[in-house]
């Protein structure tokens, strides 16, 4: 019966579009937009990428040219000797490991080299590690590497790399040949098994790989099919605040990114599509907002600080192509967001739902959960995301993880899997004053929790109220010293003094690294209240 009703409560909030593809997937049968490309495709045309985000110097840095050269790569902070040969899966690696490698994002670092320097060594070493994907990765043999999302990743990438090397590659007719017919065969491959059954950003990054294959092989009838489901997908994921509908910062700027590429190819192509640029705007304003003055990213749901290109390129390339200037905004009330500041402080509050409630695969239990920052430096944070397919990523989705709290040791939502979300939390109110934010939260046993943040000049003040409940509220701290100190009471008349301890757990700032930082438990019955002083 447990059984029962956790697959209940986590497949009655799917689509029924959702279901139906799934069980096509199960039966190997394809999931398409009923058209395909033509069976062979005719002349093509070199697609416009965005050179901002392509060559974001924070972004090359993680693919060190050097190692690359040596045949050495590091993705997700993991290094492997890699000889470009017939093994290109790595079961020592996490598989969002092995998805980074077929992603090719490390050709940009070469071809940066290249037009850098001229030595065409850089140039054959990324002429290499094709043929060699080409060659070890035939179409029938399957693998991760054709699976949809690695797929869209890597036909824009060869794309980008196409436009950048276009002389250099059809002066070699034989590359040229090879190289196109297989962009064509994966194009070929994505078009028959989008992610219908995952949608949110899944299906958007097929959605923008097909538009910019359309336009690289003159395919208007797929190019029209494309940006109808595009402008659909859109208007559903991009809230009317400009976040993406998943809720985290990270996969927010993939999105954004993705928007601005296919808008730039649109533009590039003389298909200039207005509708897609008017969402522009919002999402450069939401990314900004977020992350303006930080080190990192803010850590709500799955979310790491290596993975999006950095906040400096995107609003270059929305600057370069678009002439957008970001406007700092506090209140993403579409999204559940709230930014506070106080002099160098710096306080962004989760007052939203998990997520999309068909999709929340990448949803934690960290409603009501806050970061502190000072002076652009995390002080008080949420535990991040380390990988998705580990051992640890339970602690990681849970509430403990978070700044947040818990009534009775329930789980504000039942995270299972690797990305499925059955019972969940919801947000019943939300009132917001000058310098404070009141919450309303229902747990996913329908267990009210109230919490009220206020950031005062020299404090935070956090006060969590449950009737009948025991409180658990969790704090993380990094950089934390002497500056700040922690009050904590109850003010329940039985039990006036709060049970307090100190513990570590893990951390992860960035995907594929962990560490331990100082987190402190203070429960009691029915309320509590902790001030964070900043002497």
């Amino acid at each position: 019966m447990y059984r029962f009703s956790l697959y209940w409560d986590t497949i009655r909030y799917m689509k029924p579009e959702q279901i139906f593809y799934r069980l096509r997937k199960i039966l190997k049968l394809p999931c398409t937009f009923g058209i395909v490309p033509e069976s062979k495709h005719g002349e093509i045309s070199v697609v416009q990428t965005i050179e901002e985000l392509d060559f974001d110097p924070v972004f090359l840095a993680r693919f060190p040219v050097e190692e690359l050269m040596e045949d050495k790569i590091t993705l997700l902070h993991e290094t492997e000797i890699f000889q470009w040969n017939a093994v290109w899966s790595f079961p020592n690696h996490t598989p969002l490991w092995n998805y980074n490698l077929h992603y090719f994002e490390y050709l940009f670092s070469l071809i940066k080299a290249y037009k850098d320097e001229g030595d065409r060594k850089y140039l054959e070493k990324c002429r290499r590690i094709i043929l060699a994907w080409i060659r070890y990765n035939p179409r029938d043999n399957g693998g991760v590497g054709w699976e949809p999302y690695p797929t869209a990743l890597r036909l824009t990438n060869w794309l980008a790399v196409y436009t950048y090397l276009y002389a250099e590659i059809t002066k070699d007719a034989d590359f040229n040949e090879v190289f196109v017919h297989s962009v064509w065969e994966q194009y070929d491959c994505l078009a028959r098994h989008l992610e219908k059954d995952l949608l949110g950003n899944h299906f958007f990054e097929d959605l923008k790989a097909l538009i910019l294959c359309a336009l690289f092989f003159n395919d208007d009838a797929m190019l029209r099919k494309s940006l109808v489901e595009f402008h659909r997908q859109c208007s559903e994921q991009i809230l009317a605040d400009g976040m993406h509908f998943e809720l985290s910062p990270m996969y927010h700027k993939i999105i954004f990114e993705d928007v601005m590429r296919v808008a730039v190819a649109l533009r590039g192509s003389g298909n200039q599509d207005e509708e897609i640029e008017s969402y522009l705007q919002s999402m450069l304003d939401a990314a900004y907002s977020f992350e303006e003055g930080l080190d990192r990213l803010p850590l709500f749901n799955d979310c790491g600080n290596n993975v999006a290109k950095s906040l400096d390129a995107i609003c270059k390339a929305a600057k370069e192509h678009f002439n957008l200037i970001p406007v700092y905004k506090d209140q993403f009330p579409d999204s559940g967001y709230y930014i506070f500041k106080q002099g160098e402080w710096k306080l962004i509050v989760d007052a939203g739902k998990p997520g999309p409630a068909y999709i929340p695969g990448h949803a934690h239990c960290d409603a009501m959960s806050f970061e502190l920052f000072k002076s652009g430096k995390p002080v008080i944070v949420n535990c991040g995301t380390y990988a998705y397919q580990c051992e640890e990523r339970v602690f990681f989705r849970s509430t403990e993880a978070h700044n947040t709290v818990m009534a009775d040791n329930e789980e504000q939502s039942r995270c299972w899997g690797a990305f499925r979300m059955g019972k969940r939390a919801s947000i019943e109110k939300v009132l917001l004053g000058a310098n404070d934010i009141k919450i309303c939260m229902k747990n996913q046993f329908g267990h009210q929790i109230k919490r009220r943040i206020q950031l005062g000049k020299g404090r935070l003040l956090i006060s969590d109220v449950a009737c009948h409940r025991r409180l658990k509220t969790y704090f993380h701290f990094v950089h934390m010293d002497d500056e700040v100190t922690i009050d904590a009471r109850g003010e329940h008349t039985e039990h006036t003094e709060p049970f307090e301890k100190s513990f570590e757990v893990l951390y992860a700032p960035e995907f594929g690294i962990k560490e331990y930082i100082t987190a402190m438990e203070i429960s009691a019955d029915e309320k509590t209240v902790v001030s964070i002083n900043f002497n």
